[in-house]
């Protein structure tokens, strides 16, 4: 993963986040971005788990380490490709041609399935 790609997941955790960027949990989710690990003394415990929930809600994977949270390993390239590039989403395997049901009438003919078997 290339620098610019982890800043533009930097970026979009932040803005995604909505916290005021003049608030302790924005500047606390910046540093853990940018460091990769933040401690307990830095914000206290309370508010290192509100930080945790803000993370959760986001769905980027950290962990809890002895004295504070840690950004895993492979978090931004996942958060990367799962979260902001999702791939487009496979057609609908429904056709309009096609008959649904033995019963329909086909459009190029008067007959519908049975009527053909039975003439």
């Amino acid at each position: 993963m290339t620098a610019s790609q982890q800043l533009e997941v930097d970026a979009y955790v932040l803005s995604a986040s909505n916290l005021s960027t003049t608030s302790r949990g924005y500047k606390a989710l910046r540093i853990l971005l940018e460091q990769g690990n933040i401690l307990f003394w830095c914000l206290g415990k309370e508010d290192t788990f509100q930080l945790a929930k803000v993370l959760v809600h986001l769905r980027f994977k950290y962990e809890h380490v002895k004295g504070g949270l840690s950004v895993c390993a492979d978090s931004k390239m996942n958060y990367y490709y799962k979260i902001m590039h999702r791939k487009i989403p496979a057609k609908s395997l429904y056709q309009e041609n096609v008959i649904n049901s033995i019963f329909e009438k086909s459009k190029g003919s008067n007959y519908n399935w049975a009527e053909r078997q039975l003439a």
